[in-house]
C-alpha cells in the first residue's frame, strides 16, 4: 500500500474517531456541577474541622459527604456517565485517604498537613469541575469554573 493511500485512509479515519471520542463524553450538566462544588465545600470543611479538632463535627462532615457523595454518583450512574463516575471515585478515593490518616493518627492535622491536604483537595476538585466545564453546552466560562447556575 503506498504511503498515499495511507496518508489518504488516515485523513478519513482521524476525523471519524475524534468525533466518536467527543460523542462519548455527554453533556454539561449543572446538577453535576453542583454536585462537586458541594463535594469540595464538604471536603474542605472536613480538613477544617479535622485541624481543630472538632471530633463531633468530624463525624458529621464525614456523614454528609458520604451522603454527597452517594447522591453524585446515584445521578452520575443514571446519566450513564462513567467518566463522571470515575472522576468521583477519585475524589472520593482523595477524601478517603485524608480521613483514614486522620482516624489513624487520633489527633488533629498539623499545619503543613493541613496545607498538603488542602491543596491536594483543592487541585483535584479544579481538574473535576473543569472537566465538567469543559464538556459541551456549557455554561461555565474560562477563568471562573465555579460559576453560580441558576
Amino acid at each position: 500500500m503506498s504511503a498515499a493511500v495511507r496518508f489518504l485512509r488516515m485523513a478519513f479515519l482521524l476525523p471519524i474517531l475524534l468525533l466518536t471520542a467527543c460523542s462519548l463524553t455527554g453533556n454539561y450538566n449543572s446538577d453535576a456541577h453542583r454536585q462537586l462544588v458541594m463535594l469540595q465545600a464538604l471536603h474542605m470543611q472536613f480538613i477544617d474541622d479535622a485541624t481543630a479538632d472538632d471530633e463531633k463535627s468530624i463525624r458529621q462532615d464525614n456523614r454528609d459527604y458520604r451522603l454527597q457523595y452517594r447522591a453524585a454518583t446515584l445521578f452520575a450512574e443514571d446519566l450513564g456517565d462513567p467518566l463522571r463516575l470515575s472522576n468521583l471515585r477519585s475524589l472520593n478515593t482523595i477524601y478517603q485517604a485524608q480521613y483514614q490518616r486522620r482516624e489513624q493518627q487520633q489527633r488533629p492535622f498539623n499545619a503543613a498537613q493541613e496545607k498538603l491536604f488542602g491543596r491536594q483537595a483543592a487541585s483535584a476538585y479544579q481538574q473535576a469541575i473543569r472537566g465538567e466545564c469543559l464538556r459541551p453546552r456549557s455554561v461555565c466560562y474560562q477563568g471562573n469554573t465555579n460559576v453560580d447556575i441558576q
